[in-house]
Order: structure tokens, then sequence, then C-alpha cells
């Protein structure tokens, strides 16, 4: 039998650390054709959030006009074989090195060309805290490595892959001017007992949208 793994953080309203709102009304305000008996619990509700919060993924049109927004991803990119690199010995607030990410990468058996890479950098154990915001971040030479093996999605349980202060978003550039989107703040990679696995990572398809949330799910075979 499969093993399932959700690999997402739960967002809750008033505690997501951005914006995230959401406001109960009645489903007789949305249709005015419904009818809600008194009392009768027949909801809806207005949702006020920025698009880039709690477990999320990036479009190419984060930062290129002209490249893919969600709704023009492939779907072929959102599923599929993934592995998973074991980063979690780098040092925080520190550059991960190509070299680093080559020999986890040998560990983990390889990368093959259309794999989805996910990096376990031992940061979700501090999400929602100050400490998350010092994790390991990758030198541009490991971003340009990582994409050199034909990758089509990257994603890590931390913040951003960005080298700190880098106002040409260096790595987000190299792995969007490929096409390849990203996936921030990924959790219960500890939980996984293999290094190649199947993901099912989908957001809504929304044309002119850069992010979103999404449920990233593993499935482990037998």
């Amino acid at each position: 039998m499969a093993r399932i793994v959700d690999l997402s953080h739960v967002i809750t309203p008033g505690k997501a650390g951005r914006k995230f709102a959401i406001e109960m009304v009645g489903a007789e305000t949305v249709n005015p054709n419904v009818v809600r008996l008194e009392g009768q619990w027949y909801i809806m509700h207005n949702v006020s959030m920025v698009s880039h919060i709690g477990t999320h993924i990036e479009a190419p049109y984060h930062l290129f006009k002209s490249r893919a927004d969600l709704a023009n991803i492939r779907l072929e990119q959102l599923m599929g074989e993934a592995v998973l690199l074991d980063l979690r010995h780098c040092l925080r607030k520190s550059s991960i090195t190509a070299r680093q990410v080559e020999e986890a990468s040998a560990k983990a058996g390889g990368i093959r060309t259309g794999d989805i890479v996910f990096c376990n950098l031992g940061c979700a154990r501090f999400y929602g805290t100050e400490e998350y915001g010092t994790s390991p971040y990758f030198s541009p030479e490991a971003i340009q490595w990582l994409v050199s093996r034909g990758m089509k999605l990257m994603g890590v349980d931390a913040s951003g892959v960005e080298v700190p202060g880098s106002e040409d978003h260096v790595n987000h550039s190299a792995l969007f001017v490929r096409g390849v989107p990203l996936i921030e703040n990924l959790a219960n990679l500890d939980r996984l007992s293999r290094t190649r696995f199947t993901v099912y990572a989908f957001p809504i398809a929304v044309e002119g949208l850069e992010a979103f949330p999404l449920r990233v799910v593993a499935v482990e075979s037998d």
C-alpha cells in the first residue's frame, strides 16, 4: 500500500505572518436566489490575502512578464517523480555551494532529466519563528548546477532560495528563465522515508497570477 505524506503547512488566519483574512458570510449574500433558512449553517467566505503565503508556488511570471503564469504552467511540471536532497548539514545563514548540492545529489541517487527536486534544509521546524529567516541559501553556482541537470520543478523547506540582498534576484531568475517554477515553505520532508517518490503539487489556474498557496503531496510506493 502506498504511503502519502502531506508536505504543506496549514494556513491559520490571523497567524499566517502575511495578509490572510477570511470573512464568513451567509450563502444568500453571494447568490440572492439562495434560500437560507433562519439559523441554517449555509455559509461562504470572502478571502483577502497576499499570493506568497504558506506553502506556495511561484511561476516564472513572478519576474518575467512574457513567461508562464499559474494558468500556463504545464500540468506535467506539477507532478511526477521527485528526488530529495538532504542539505540539513549546511550551516544556517551560509551559502550552499554547488559541491554540496552535487554531493547530496549523488547520495540520493542522482538527478534525472525531468525530475522534481526537493531540498531539505532542516528549516521546517522553525516555520513561524524568527529563526526561520536564518536558513542557508543557495549560491548562484548551486542553482545553475541544479538547472543544468534538467529539473522541472524545485522546492525547499525555507522561505526562499535567493542570495541575501540580491536585487537582481539572481537565483529566481536562473530558475524562471529556464521555465522552472519554485515551491517555498515545504513541510514534513523529514517524514519521507525514501529519496525518490511521486509528487503532486497543483495550485489553482489563474491567468495573470504569479503565485498561490498549494497542497503538495508525496506518495511513496511499496
